[in-house]
């Protein structure tokens, strides 16, 4: 393993991981945004819309919000696992730059 320009280690290269974490409250307020928009216009096509077709309509637009919730819980699921990683990324380097810096005491 080659050392960078300042000396030290480089044993996991976590820039992706860093750019995603810095996006994941964006990204989850657009998920909040989008979902907030769906239930306006399902609300607003609802309120102006009688008979059969609006019927068929809300039954359909009950399987889309369906959906759309399973997408949030998976991509909160996804956003977590990233974020747990990242920290157990962190507990290694520090446990082996410890070790690189001081081998003879780590047995």
């Amino acid at each position: 393993m080659a050392a960078n320009e300042s000396g030290e280690y480089v044993v996991l290269d976590t820039k992706a991981f860093d750019a995603f974490l810095a996006e994941k409250d964006d990204l989850l307020r657009r998920y909040d945004d989008i979902n907030n928009r769906y239930d306006a216009i399902v609300s607003t096509l609802l309120d102006n819309w009688v008979g059969q077709g609006a019927m068929a309509f809300y039954s359909d637009a009950k399987n889309v919000k369906a959906n759309i919730s399973g997408i949030y819980d998976i991509l909160k699921i996804m956003c977590d696992t990233l974020t747990d990683c990242r920290q157990v990324f962190d507990e290694c380097d520090r446990s082996l730059g410890d070790f690189n810096r001081n081998p003879e005491s780590s047995s």
